[in-house]
């Protein structure tokens, strides 16, 4: 009779949030490693700091609060330590079990100035963290982009950098009975500056879009952008959400005509990959790794500039034509919906799972 395998211990280290939708996409990605690996292994999680602050540090009222510091050496056994951002990654050597690392982006080393003072301590905070990625045993990137970027930033080895992508949730599907609202653009993410919001806003103001409603979701707009927006007379045309729970994220997607990411670049780009699991089209540029997750599905317009700099008025009128192209097409709608469902199964905690433990094979092996 044989005897079953002991279940794997897995500890899953994630940022530490210290202000409401702090590293809230951090927060989602973490909850998604732990429910793949739930069916398969013992997973515990933990929250910590780039800084293990000291004593002093951590009796500043509300800042530290609850925090335990990471003891030098972590007890106890693990089979493997996954950590989900490399902000946290510098921890490694405190655990004796091989470890792993997911990186998401190198977005703060190309769209971060050196300056103001808080610009640069993010560069340098992004710099040591890299630096620390050296001591893992393998890394996690969510797209063939961010894992090419990773071996040219860090020199880490390629055969240990593998490409898992991020997991979308079941409950991003398409609605059992579709009533989308006519001419409406959903918008979804921060408003920094490598996500190309002035593109958007000229693109809604181009002919091509006469009548149709931009749905923004995230950060609010900057002083800049209002003013763009009230400069091309469309501030009458943005409904501004701010952050949304879930559920309301998921209703506008099921209720929106079409998401737009225009971004300059993306490490993955989970709007589009959420909006294709509801059956939202979607109409994105070429930046980073966008082409890999829409693929088929969706629109990709090519974007003649993909770095720092004034918006590209050429490239916000080849996506306002490309966005009304599909506004206006109800039957170009339902096929790329049903293309956008059938490509978001990549995305699956199935699929997520066998690549995750692939890499956790790899690591352990070292």
């Amino acid at each position: 009779m044989s005897v079953p395998a002991e279940r794997k211990r897995y500890l899953v280290v994630g940022p530490r949030p210290s202000k409401p939708h702090e590293w809230l996409s951090m927060s989602r990605y973490t909850a998604g490693i732990v429910s793949v690996l739930e069916p398969v292994a013992d997973v515990e999680t933990l929250r910590a700091s780039h800084w293990n602050p000291p004593v002093l540090a951590r009796r500043i009222p509300g800042r530290y609060r609850g925090y335990t510091p990471l003891p030098r050496r972590w007890p106890g056994r693990l089979d493997l330590v996954h950590f989900t951002d490399p902000y946290v990654a510098v921890h490694a050597r405190r655990f004796a079990a091989p470890t792993v690392a997911t990186i998401h982006d190198l977005i703060v080393l190309d769209f971060t100035p050196f300056w103001p003072p808080r610009q640069t301590y993010l560069r340098s905070i992004a710099f040591q963290s890299l630096r620390a990625l050296r001591h893992l045993d393998a890394l996690v990137a969510p797209s063939g982009h961010t894992r090419a970027r990773a071996i040219q930033e860090t020199g880490f080895p390629a055969d240990r950098v593998f490409v898992v992508p991020v997991l979308v949730p079941d409950h991003f599907a398409p609605p059992p009975d579709p009533a989308r609202e006519e001419r409406t653009i959903l918008s979804v993410g921060t408003a920094a500056s490598y996500k190309n919001l002035p593109v958007l806003l000229h693109a809604l103001s181009d002919p091509a879009l006469a009548g149709s409603r931009l749905i923004r979701v995230g950060a609010a707009f900057p002083p800049e952008l209002k003013q763009l927006a009230a400069r091309l007379g469309i501030s009458d045309r943005i409904d501004h959400r701010g952050h949304v729970p879930e559920d309301q994220l998921l209703a506008l997607m099921h209720t929106s005509t079409v998401l737009a990411q225009p971004s300059l670049t993306e490490g993955f780009g989970m709007p589009a990959a959420e909006a294709m699991a509801c059956g939202l089209p979607v109409v994105a540029s070429n930046g980073g790794a966008l082409p890999e997750v829409v693929g088929p599905a969706g629109r990709v317009v090519p974007f003649r500039r993909l770095g720092p700099g004034p918006a590209d008025l050429d490239d916000a009128r080849d996506l306002a034509h490309a966005l009304a192209a599909v506004i206006e097409d109800p039957a170009l709608q339902r096929q790329m919906s049903a293309s956008g469902v059938a490509e978001a199964v990549r995305f699956r905690a199935p699929a997520v799972r066998d690549r995750l433990l692939g890499a956790y094979s790899a690591a352990a092996a070292r």
